[in-house]
């Protein structure tokens, strides 16, 4: 349920940040034509679109995405605590098999993040 929480937050950052991207284009003068918010041209339906169409969309979201949690770092910490979190009962349930050092490793990342905005508490997120 917290990653689902993170996700959200990191979904109505990321649109908080592409708006304020596009504001500062348009205020500049630089008009986006065919941005990643637009659909672009040469969509699926059009020739010119296609695969290197598709792998600079996502370049530019998994861009967005690190400026964004580079901007947030609770945000940054929650999310890496609870994947942590999620592949111990994962490899216990026998859902998704890892080495005992792998379960391990994730306990004690998300111990020591825990432990860390616990003395911290500005990198607690604040719901």
């Amino acid at each position: 349920m917290n990653l689902s929480r993170d996700a959200y937050e990191i979904r109505l950052l990321m649109e908080q940040e592409s708006s304020a991207c596009i504001r500062r284009l348009k205020g500049s003068g630089g008009g986006v034509t065919g941005g990643i918010e637009t659909g672009g041209l040469g969509g699926p339906g059009t020739p010119e679109g296609g695969l290197p169409q598709l792998v600079l969309k996502l370049r530019l979201r998994v861009l967005l995405l690190a400026r964004v949690l580079r901007g947030h770092p609770p945000l940054l910490l929650d999310v890496v605590r609870n994947a942590c979190d999620l592949f111990i009962p994962l490899d216990k349930l026998g859902l998704w098999r890892c080495g005992p050092g792998i379960v391990g490793l994730c306990g004690l990342v998300s111990s020591i993040l825990s432990i860390l905005t616990l003395i911290c508490p500005w990198l607690r997120l604040k719901p």
